[in-house]
């Protein structure tokens, strides 16, 4: 049986942009869906303002394949803005839902702006409307091999370690698990003499950090399924002209693996007696 009364908050946070952070929480939300049923709910909230990228590939169409301006919680993306005074309040609302989970996917920056959502309210507060509102708080935060990127998540330690979960992604986007050198490596010096890498990898564990992977979806199906504007639960069934077999299968295998990644840290998400499915 799932473990219903664990109601959690998920938050997908980082400063630097292209590690896949929207693209991975549309796959959890996909398979978290896909596994709820009629069980439970799964809200998603898109606080990307600028991009949306997200709502453009998770959302709710009418029959012209427009995004409906209002958009069910359930089967589409709730609207927010991080970086706009009226778009943060919505975040605060959607932690009210007695959705089972939240899942909240914000831009790049949003892990320095959470900590300045008001004069009066910055992540502290935050976390805490979460506690209040009965839900456990998990911070996922997305990296790849780059300084910039791993930065982001010892930030994310520093920020959150000691008030929730922090779960690190490892886009595995186009590299491969040997490119994480700065990850892997034990402290070395840079031409300065300045200690650089394998710090942050043993703060990350110090606060028991949990690590999970960002499947590689093959970038030709993905393209196809955001021109024919299919989110990937409809992708993984569809079949049409120009959709191909190859396509629906790539997109089936991808949310396979997402299944595989997801019970690393179903314990974090109270699911770990889940009748998993992908799509």
């Amino acid at each position: 049986m799932v473990k219903y009364e664990q109601r959690k908050a998920i938050i997908g946070l980082k400063d630097k942009g292209g590690a896949k952070l929207s693209t991975a929480l549309n796959a959890m939300a996909t398979v978290l869906r896909a596994t709820a049923g009629d069980k439970f709910r799964v809200h998603v909230i898109d606080a990307d303002g600028f991009n949306a990228t997200l709502t453009q590939r998770l959302g709710e169409r009418n029959e012209a394949g427009q995004l409906l301006p209002e958009q069910d919680a359930v089967r589409g993306v709730l609207k927010a803005d991080l970086f706009k005074p009226e778009g943060v309040a919505p975040l605060f609302g959607a932690l009210e839902s007695d959705a089972r989970f939240v899942m909240i996917d914000t831009p790049a920056g949003g892990l320095t702006k959470i900590d300045e959502l008001s004069e009066n309210l910055g992540a502290s507060q935050f976390i805490q409307h979460i506690v209040d509102c009965g839900r456990q708080p998990i911070v996922m935060v997305p990296f790849s091999p780059d300084v910039a990127s791993i930065r982001g998540v010892a930030k994310a330690v520093e920020r959150f370690g000691a008030s929730a979960p922090i779960i690190a992604m490892r886009s595995m986007v186009g590299v491969k698990e040997s490119d994480y050198r700065l990850w892997s490596a034990d402290n070395f010096q840079d031409q300065y003499g300045r200690q650089v890498g394998g710090h942050t990898r043993a703060a990350f564990e110090a606060v028991g950090g949990r690590m999970i992977d960002i499947p590689a979806l093959t970038p030709g199906s993905n393209a196809m399924a955001e021109a024919l504007s299919l989110i990937y639960a409809q992708a993984a069934a569809y079949i049409g002209a120009s959709w191909q077999t190859y396509d629906r299968l790539n997109v089936q295998q991808w949310l396979r693996a997402w299944v595989f990644e997801l019970q690393k840290v179903a314990d974090l998400l109270g699911l770990e007696d889940a009748e998993w499915r992908a799509f």
